[in-house]
This record gives structure tokens, C-alpha cells and sequence, in this order.
């Protein structure tokens, strides 16, 4: 089983209905996969870009044997004599292979029995759901799953209690999602309340007065248009906040080959004991301190502290793994003896470095003392970490605050050498600019970037401009004025390669390679 991730998300279906739970992941184009279970029924879905791909569920009447049997796609006489099979996946290539049914029929028939998991996820009257970001299924198990079809039905048949239970406050508003034009689907009132929509968000109050419909009619058609994907919902019980949508978004976690092997792997073996019920996490009683302990530390140490701080664990003076009350006893502590209301006769620089410290306190006690905003926190603390040692293995000085540019500039230098390695030097141009253009005074970005662009004949002048340009940024890094040589060479011209490498050695004059390299060219002159 995969090991529980930071950003995975978990919840009962009675705060955060499944249907809504589908849209929030379609609209955020999220992927991963989602565990239901209700009792003894457990199902996994499977997400790629907010579409669901693929399913699999513990229920015998969701087997693709029994899909089959039921749609008359075949018939047990038909199946004698065949090879048993371990799972589904072996069941749909035996029957294609023996040319008992067509690779579309098949494909058409695992449609079927994704729909039937989903709509039956979908009329359990309870359950819990498990979404993480990190397990996926097989890139070749994608299917075309028309979701918001189901949905619509699904918004059809609630009853109207339901529905309006659904709606919180008439302030909630929708915005027409701008690619949408309507649907074949809808009803005429649905496709009148739809009308209604142009470029701006609008209000529940307000349209209820412009449609002129009965609320109950006007709230279901309002929610169908929704769960039909054509609408857009602002300021509702959202389960995905979207600091959280954001964070997955950055994470761009993808499962490596071999490793974690799901059960997406073995649909047709899935039983309840491989499919675990997502379970809620207890809620944890907070117990408010009567009397925060007051905190041994001097002003000018609390000064000191907060000021060379470099996380907010830092700034309140607590571990990375504190427990909220030990993060709440430490603000409410420093709150007491330092806040900057108690030092008002204070004047000038010191006055202001209180202030600044205090604020520090604040944003950190804020951050820390909520669940989703610790973990999204916390994210970015390990991602910058994981950047900062990445940049120094590259031989950059360590920044101390990785911005936004030096994290796309690394992104994108990660995935052009990538694609550089594998040879695909068109490819790779416009992810090392890219990096380039975000870090130009990093050299490796502009030493790469130029090899990249030597493989096309009319960019080798503006190829060697960069590597030049990287290797007067670093003139001592080895890796890049052989580049540099490198591509003289290539070039045949070998009098400049010589030149760079004579020039090199005068400052790293025990660079064995260089010394070598320096023989050969000279070898390879005096031969012409």
C-alpha cells in the first residue's frame, strides 16, 4: 500500500457529497485516484486531468465477465474451452486475442463497467472517500468516461429536500465556464436558467429574481447545470481549498514505473482486503491553554531569533512536528511578554523591529495553527529544501529564498537536460531558454542551452554566444569551458579550441582532462 502522502485528502460523503467531489476534480483538472467505501462496497477510481480513467470495485456484478453476460456481448458456451483467466485485464486480451469480441467492443464494454462502479458509488446513501494524488493507474488503462452525463441524471433524480440542503446562502455565486455552449442534455428550463449566464459570475440572489421560476425548480436546474460541468461554484463548502488544489497542481507527482504497484494492476483479484476503507482521521480535541508558560528569552534573544529565523517552526520557537496546543502555548507566550502594545515608550529602529518581529509571530501561529494550511506549508518548505540542495549540486551559491523565477528556471532546466540526454535537442531548446531566460546569470542554464541550440547548423552562432557567456559567469567550471572546447572541435575550429583550452589552464593548470584534450587538438593540427 502506498504510503500516506501530505497532500492526500480525506472526508465523509455526508459533509462532501460524491457527485460535488467528481466536479471539484474535473474543474480542477486533478489526477490520482479516489478510494470509496460504504460497508463491506469498496471502489477505486482513477483520475487524469480531472477525468476519470479507469475503475475498479470488490463487487462480483461489476466484473467485466458479468458486464458482458449482462449486455449479451457473449454467452457461457461461447466461453468453454477458452483459457481461464486471473483478472480482467487478462479476460479482455484473451478475448481479443481468440477473436471472440473486437479491441473496440472490449473497450466499450470496460466503459460500461467504469459507469456502472460510478453510478453505483453514487446511490450509496453514506460512505467515506480517500483521494491522493500519488496513486495512479497504468498509463494504457484510459478510457473515455462521460461523467457529466451521469451526473445530470444523478441531479435529476435527488429529491428537491436534497438539493436545497445543498445550497447555503443565496450569496453563493456561479460563473459560465467560458468554453461551454450549452448542452444537448439539458432540459428547456435547465437550458433557460443556462441562458441566463454571460461573461460575469452571478449571484443565486440575483438570479432567482431575473429567472422568475419557482425555487425549487430553479435550484435544481441550477445544480444540474453544475454537476453538468457547464457552471463554475464560488463561495460554497468546497472540499478542495485552493491553496490544496494548488499545492497538488505543484507537486506533479507521478507514479515512477515499477514502484507502488496499485490495484489498478490486478482489477479482476481486487477484494475488500485489498482495498482498504479510507478511514476519517479522529478529530483531535484542542485543549486551549489557561495559562501559557511563559517563555524564558531576553528581548534582544526573541529579536534575534525571530530575525534569523528561516521557517515559522523557527519563529515561534517550536520542532517541525509540534502538536497545535505546543504551537498555540508558544504564540500566546510570546504574545504575553512581547507584543508590541507593552513597549509603546520604545522609539525608532527598535520599536520597528519589534513590530516586524511580531508580525512574523503572527503570520507563523496563523499558518501553523490550521491542518490544511500547516500541510500546504509544509510542502513548500521540503520542495524549496529539495531545490536549494539542487541548485547547490549544480554549483550555484544557495539562495536564500528560492522565488518563483529560480523554481521555474530549475523546472524547466530539469526537462530540457532530460530531453538533451535522450537526444531530442529540438525538443529540449525551449525548456533550457526557458531556464536561461528565468536565470541568465546562471551558467550551467546558459552552457546547456547552447549545446542544445549547436545541433541546428543556423543557431551554432547564437550557440556559442551562450556558452561564451557561461563561461565568463564561471570561467573556473571545468564542465563548461569544455563545452565550450567541445563544440570548437566539433566545428573544426581548432585553433580557438586550443586558445580556450591554454587560457583555461592557466587557471586550473592540474585539469587532467583539459591537458589531454589540449594534446589531441594539438595532435590533430599538426596533422593537417
Amino acid at each position: 500500500m502506498t504510503p500516506q502522502n501530505p497532500l492526500d485528502h480525506k472526508g465523509k460523503f455526508s459533509a462532501y457529497p460524491f457527485a460535488e467531489l467528481l466536479v471539484e476534480i474535473s474543474q480542477a483538472k486533478l489526477g490520482g485516484s479516489m478510494r470509496l467505501s460504504h460497508g463491506e462496497n469498496k471502489s477505486i477510481l482513477y483520475f487524469r486531468e480531472g477525468a476519470i480513467v479507469f475503475g475498479v470495485s470488490n463487487a462480483r456484478e461489476h466484473r467485466l465477465l458479468n458486464i458482458l453476460l449482462d449486455s449479451k456481448k457473449i454467452d457461457q458456451s461461447r466461453l468453454s474451452g477458452l483459457p481461464k483467466c486471473a483478472n480482467d485485464l487478462e479476460l479482455a486480451a484473451m478475448l481479443v486475442r481468440e477473436n471472440v469480441l473486437s479491441k473496440e467492443e472490449i473497450d466499450a464494454a470496460i466503459v460500461i463497467q467504469i459507469e456502472t462502479i460510478l453510478v453505483a458509488a453514487l446511490t450509496w446513501p453514506d460512505g467515506e472517500w480517500h483521494y491522493s494524488p500519488l496513486v495512479r493507474s497504468r498509463e494504457d488503462l484510459a478510457f473515455k468516461v462521460d461523467v457529466h452525463k451521469i451526473l445530470i441524471n444523478y441531479a435529476r433524480c435527488l429529491p428537491t429536500s436534497a438539493i436545497l440542503a445543498r445550497f447555503k446562502s443565496v450569496q453563493e455565486s456561479f460563473h459560465k465556464i467560458a468554453e461551454t455552449n450549452g448542452n444537448n442534455y439539458f432540459q428547456s428550463h435547465e437550458d433557460y436558467v443556462f441562458q441566463r449566464f454571460d461573461s460575469a459570475p452571478r449571484k443565486i440572489e440575483d438570479l432567482t429574481l431575473e429567472c422568475g421560476l419557482p425555487e425549487n425548480g430553479f435550484l435544481q436546474a441550477l445544480y444540474v447545470l453544475w454537476l453538468g460541468g457547464m457552471l463554475r461554484r464560488y463561495d460554497w463548502n468546497a472540499a478542495f481549498s485552493e491553496s490544496r488544489i494548488g499545492a497538488i497542481h505543484a507537486a506533479r507527482v507521478s507514479l515512477v514505473k515499477g514502484a507502488n504497484k496499485t490495484v489498478a494492476e490486478t482489477p479482476a483479484n481486487v477484494v475488500k482486503e485489498e482495498i482498504p476503507a479510507a478511514t476519517e482521521a479522529l478529530p483531535v480535541e484542542e485543549q486551549k491553554p489557561a495559562e501559557p508558560q511563559v517563555a524564558e528569552i531576553t528581548l534582544d534573544e526573541y529579536l534575534a531569533r525571530v530575525e534569523a529565523a528561516k521557517t515559522h517552526y523557527d519563529v515561534l520557537g517550536v520542532e517541525p512536528k509540534a502538536a497545535v496546543g505546543e504551537i498555540k502555548a508558544s504564540y500566546f507566550s510570546l504574545a504575553k511578554l512581547f507584543h508590541p502594545d507593552r513597549f509603546h515608550r520604545e522609539t525608532g529602529v527598535t520599536l520597528q523591529r519589534i513590530q516586524a518581529a511580531f508580525s512574523s509571530v503572527q503570520v507563523g501561529y496563523d499558518t501553523l495553527k490550521s491542518t490544511d494550511s500547516r500541510e500546504n506549508y509544509d510542502f513548500k518548505v521540503r520542495k524549496e529544501l529539495e531545490m536549494k540542495a539542487k541548485l547547490k549540486a549544480q554549483g550555484v551559491e544557495e539562495p536564500d529564498k528560492v522565488d518563483a523565477k529560480t523554481e521555474q528556471g530549475l523546472e524547466n532546466f530539469e526537462a530540457g537536460l532530460s530531453l538533451l540526454i535522450d537526444e531530442e535537442y529540438e525538443a529540449a531548446v525551449p525548456f533550457l531558454g526557458r531556464a536561461a531566460h528565468y536565470n541568465p546569470d546562471n551558467a550551467l542554464y546558459r552552457a546547456y542551452y547552447g549545446k542544445a541550440l549547436s545541433y541546428d547548423e543556423k543557431q551554432r552562432h547564437k550557440a556559442e554566444g551562450e556558452m561564451q557567456a557561461a563561461a565568463k559567469i564561471d570561467p573556473k567550471n571545468p564542465k563548461i569551458r569544455l563545452m565550450l572546447v567541445e563544440f570548437f572541435m566539433e566545428n573544426n575550429l581548432l585553433k580557438r579550441a586550443e586558445g580556450e583550452l591554454k587560457r583555461f589552464l592557466d587557471i586550473a593548470p592540474n585539469n587532467s582532462e583539459a591537458r589531454q584534450l589540449l594534446a589531441k587538438v594539438q595532435t590533430e593540427k599538426a596533422s593537417l
